[in-house]
């Protein structure tokens, strides 16, 4: 999805980027659950649609399909991209770190021939990708020792929560009518956190306030999108998404916060969640309102997340009784 993003920036592959990737999504789920995708998309109002995307995916030679050849293409150039730095890079003992160094060398095997035929924007495609690898390293604050302490040997990561949110505005959208672009929503789901490729992924228990939060994420955000073509309107969207202002920003802001409250219950249906008593010494218990919440009631670590979420969507009754039925039913 990230190097779509950025291939389409620097070559207009395709009118709308949201489309493809709606297709990677579908095809990166097909590839490891099959049936139980094409079991869930039986029971989505949209799930038609998006069987026939995930078609037009798997039949990318088609001339006339524009966006599942360039979805396959950047699947495949992924694939590629990530075996060069997983296996070649290692087995070859290249020690730098440095962007213009690695992309040189990816550009003399070839690898960067699928991006397109300019020099100058393949090098900021391969900087915005290499960049964005960083996120399949960090792990989301929220689960570590000094913020809930979930106990499982691995945390999910910052690239998995994107991925989750782009995935769970699919499925909401198909059953509910906002009246949201979701293409354009996906789109910036997909880069909503590059600020944290800088600064690591903030939580409200930090000590960083909210303006001062976005006033340095902000300036993140600007500096890892860097100088692709379409660097302004990415910069405008994710600004627009913080604002929540629009229709499309607060619905892509619910997703995000969701997907969040989806995974703490997770983690708590599954027995990752140590219970309150276990969590004295971590910045999250010793905030005054999640005391004042284990005061009036609070036993479990997703009764916090929900009392300090719950807010968020009180302009939304879907959002608020999705929330609810989160609550009430055993996920996992």
């Amino acid at each position: 999805m990230i190097l779509a993003t950025a291939i389409n920036s620097e070559y207009s592959k395709v009118d709308n980027l949201g489309i493809t990737i709606r297709m990677i999504l579908l095809a990166a789920i097909n590839e490891f659950y099959h049936d139980d995708l094409k079991d869930a998309l039986k029971r989505l109002n949209n799930g038609d649609l998006y069987s026939v995307e995930l078609n037009e995916y798997y039949e990318s030679e088609d001339f006339n399909n524009n966006h599942g050849r360039f979805s396959f293409k950047c699947m495949t150039t992924e694939h590629m991209m990530e075996n060069f730095f997983e296996k070649f890079v290692k087995e070859e003992n290249i020690n730098t770190e440095d962007v213009r160094e690695l992309y040189l060398i990816a550009k003399n095997y070839g690898l960067t021939d699928n991006f397109g035929n300019d020099d100058n924007k393949n090098f900021e495609i391969f900087r915005f990708y290499c960049l964005n690898r960083i996120l399949k390293k960090k792990v989301r604050s929220g689960w570590d020792p000094n913020h809930w302490n979930v106990s499982i040997d691995r945390i999910e990561r910052i690239s998995e929560h994107v991925v989750g949110t782009i995935a769970l505005a699919t499925a909401i959208a198909s059953e509910f009518d906002f009246s949201i672009d979701l293409e354009k929503v996906s789109s910036v789901l997909c880069i909503h956190e590059v600020g944290e490729i800088n600064i690591g992924d903030i939580t409200p228990f930090d000590g960083i306030t909210p303006e001062q939060k976005q006033e340095i994420e902000h300036k993140a955000i600007i500096d890892v999108i860097g100088n692709l073509l379409n660097c302004n309107d990415m910069v405008n969207s994710i600004f627009e998404f913080d604002s929540q202002k629009t229709k499309d920003s607060k619905f892509a802001h619910y997703c995000d916060k969701l997907e969040a409250d989806i995974q703490a219950k997770v983690y708590q249906d599954m027995g990752f969640q140590h219970s309150l008593s276990e969590q004295q010494n971590n910045v999250v218990f010793k905030s005054p309102r999640v005391q004042k919440m284990i005061e009036d009631g609070a036993t479990t670590a997703f009764d916090i997340w929900y009392e300090w979420d719950k807010s968020i969507y009180v302009d939304s009754p879907i959002f608020t009784k999705t929330l609810r039925y989160i609550k009430d039913t055993k996920l996992c």
